[in-house]
C-alpha cells in the first residue's frame, strides 16, 4: 500500500523481531530494525507512531510470541491503521500463520508494509498472491535450515564434540571435547552427598560452604544430578565424554530424585513417593486424618499421617478408596520385612548373572568400536576393513539385550538380615526413617481385598 495517497493520519505500528542466531551472525539488530522503519514514518507525514513491539530472541516459526501477540491485541481493538516492518521474515515463516493473521488484518482493515521489501503489498489481489507465494518459500527455508542444523549437531555428538559453550560443572573444553578439570572432585562430591542424605539444600549448602559454589535447586537437580553426561552419556552416544560417575550411584541419585519430598512439606512423610495403588497404577498422595474423639466430656482432636490413591478421591473410577494410616503400613514391613529380604535376595541372584554377562559384552564391544580410529589412523588396518568390523561390532552390539539399570548391590540387604535392625530402627528420628525405607524398598504396591483387607507387593532396591 502506497501509505502517501492517504491524507488522514495513520496510526502506525513498527514490529520488530530476531532471533539471537540472526543478530550473531548476520547483524539484523533490534536497532537496525528499529531505525529503519522510524526513519520511514519521520519521511512520511501521515504516519504518526502507535507503538513499537518488539520480540527478541524468537523464532518466526512460532507463533505465540509475547509482542506479537500484544500487537494483534491492539489491532483488534482497533488502535492501529498500519503496520511497519524490516522484512517479510520478519513478520512470518510460516504461511499458515500468515493467512490466520491476515484474516484478522483484513477484517479491521489493517495494512502493512515491509520497509527494505516495498514490492510486498497486500491492497491488490496481485500482491497479495506474491505475498503467499514469497511465504510459502520462506517456510521451506526455515524448515530446511533447522533441519541442516539438526544434522549438524547431530555429527557432532555423535563425534563427541561439543554443541554449546556450557560446560557442566567438573568438565572444561578443550579441542571441542568435553574433559574433566579442577572441578571434577566437587561434582562427585555433590552425587556422594545427595545419594547420603537424599537432600537437594543439603547438598546445595555444602556446595556452597565447602567450595563456594551457589546454585539454584533447579540447577542442581537438572544441569547437574540429572546430567548424562556425567557417566559420559549424551543423546545417542555412549561414549560422548569421560564419565565422572559410575553407573550404579548415578541411577541410584534417579531413582532418589524421583521420591524426592518438596522442602516446604512440613511433616516427614515415612513413605512419600513409594506407595502406589496396585490397582490403577498411580502414585499414592500423602495427608492427614482428622479424628475426633470425645472422652469424659472432654473433646480432643488427633492428626494421623496417611496415604491414599488419588484415582479414587477424583472419582476416577479406582476401587482402591479410602486412607491408610502410616503407621500400620510402618508395623506391616518391620512384621514382614526379613522374609521378604530373603525371598527377594535369592530371585534378585539368579536374575543378575545373565545381566552381568550383558554389561560385560556391552562394554567389550563399545571398547572394541571405539579402538578402531585409532588402528586405522596407525595405519594397522584399512579404511575398508575399519568399515567391515565397525559394522560387524555394531550388528553384535545390537543383539545383546540393552541394560540401563545398575546391578544390584545386595550388599545392604544382607547386612540387613545379619542384624538387629528393629532395635536400632526405633531410635532413628523421621527423617532418619524414611531414608532408611529408601535406602532398601523401590516401591510398594498397595491394593485393597473383598474383605477390605490391604495387600502389599515390595519391590526392593
Amino acid at each position: 500500500m502506497d501509505s502517501s495517497r492517504i491524507s488522514s493520519p495513520l496510526r502506525t505500528a513498527v514490529y520488530i523481531r530476531v532471533s539471537s542466531e540472526e543478530q550473531a551472525k548476520h547483524g539484523d539488530s533490534l536497532r537496525d530494525q528499529t531505525e529503519s522503519c522510524l526513519h520511514y514514518i519521520d519521511t512520511h507525514e501521515n504516519l504518526i507512531l502507535q507503538d513499537t513491539y518488539m520480540d527478541e530472541g524468537i523464532s518466526g516459526q512460532k507463533p505465540d510470541r509475547d509482542a506479537f501477540t500484544r500487537l494483534m491485541e491492539a489491532v483488534e481493538n482497533d488502535q492501529i491503521d498500519f503496520i511497519l516492518f524490516t522484512k517479510l521474515d520478519r513478520w512470518f515463516r510460516s504461511l499458515r500463520h500468515y493467512l490466520n493473521t491476515q484474516d484478522v488484518l483484513d477484517r479491521h482493515r489493517v495494512a502493512w508494509l515491509a520497509v527494505d521489501q516495498p514490492y510486498f503489498d497486500t491492497s491488490t489481489p496481485f500482491g497479495r498472491a506474491f505475498v503467499n507465494q514469497s511465504m510459502t518459500w520462506a517456510e521451506l527455508e526455515a524448515q530446511n535450515g533447522a533441519t541442516r542444523i539438526k544434522d549438524v549437531f547431530a555429527n557432532k555428538v555423535a563425534n563427541g564434540e561439543v554443541i554449546t559453550g556450557k560446560t557442566p560443572l567438573g568438565f572444561r573444553i578443550e579441542n571441542k571435547h568435553l574433559i574433566p578439570d579442577e572441578n571434577a572432585r566437587i561434582a562427585r562430591t555433590a552425587f556422594q552427598h545427595y545419594l547420603k542424605y537424599n537432600s537437594l539444600h543439603k547438598t546445595l549448602r555444602m556446595l556452597s560452604d565447602d567450595f563456594g559454589i551457589f546454585m539454584s535447586i533447579q540447577n542442581l537437580r537438572e544441569s547437574v544430578l540429572k546430567n548424562t553426561k556425567y557417566i559420559g552419556v549424551y543423546r545417542d552416544n555412549k561414549n560422548y565424554c569421560p564419565r565422572l560417575v559410575d553407573d550404579e550411584t548415578f541411577y541410584q541419585v534417579q531413582a532418589l530424585l524421583k521420591q524426592n519430598i518438596p522442602a516446604s512439606q512440613k511433616y516427614t512423610y515415612l513413605f512419600s513417593g513409594l506407595l502406589y495403588c496396585e490397582s490403577c497404577g498411580r502414585k499414592m498422595t500423602s495427608g492427614h486424618i482428622h479424628v475426633k474423639s470425645t472422652r469424659k466430656g472432654i473433646v480432643r482432636r488427633y492428626r494421623y499421617p496417611s496415604y491414599s490413591c488419588p484415582g479414587h478421591a477424583r472419582r476416577a473410577g479406582c476401587p482402591n478408596g479410602g486412607e491408610i494410616r502410616e503407621s500400620r503400613i510402618e508395623e506391616y514391613l518391620l512384621n514382614h520385612l526379613g522374609q521378604r529380604l530373603l525371598g527377594c535376595t535369592a530371585t534378585y541372584k539368579k536374575n543378575d548373572i545373565p545381566r552381568a554377562d550383558s554389561r560385560i559384552k556391552r562394554r567389550n564391544l563399545q571398547n572394541k568400536i571405539s579402538r578402531l580410529k585409532d588402528l586405522y589412523l596407525a595405519e594397522a588396518i584399512t579404511l575398508d576393513e575399519l568399515k567391515r568390523y565397525r559394522t560387524e561390532y555394531l550388528e553384535q552390539l545390537a543383539a545383546v539385550p540393552s541394560d540401563t539399570e545398575p546391578i544390584r548391590d545386595l550388599s545392604r540387604l544382607e547386612h540387613l538380615l545379619s542384624m538387629d535392625f528393629e532395635t536400632v530402627y526405633a531410635s532413628f528420628d523421621n527423617e532418619e526413617k524414611r531414608r532408611f525405607w529408601r535406602s532398601v524398598i523401590r516401591e510398594i504396591h498397595i491394593s485393597k481385598s473383598r474383605d477390605k483387607k490391604r495387600d502389599y507387593r515390595i519391590l526392593f532396591k
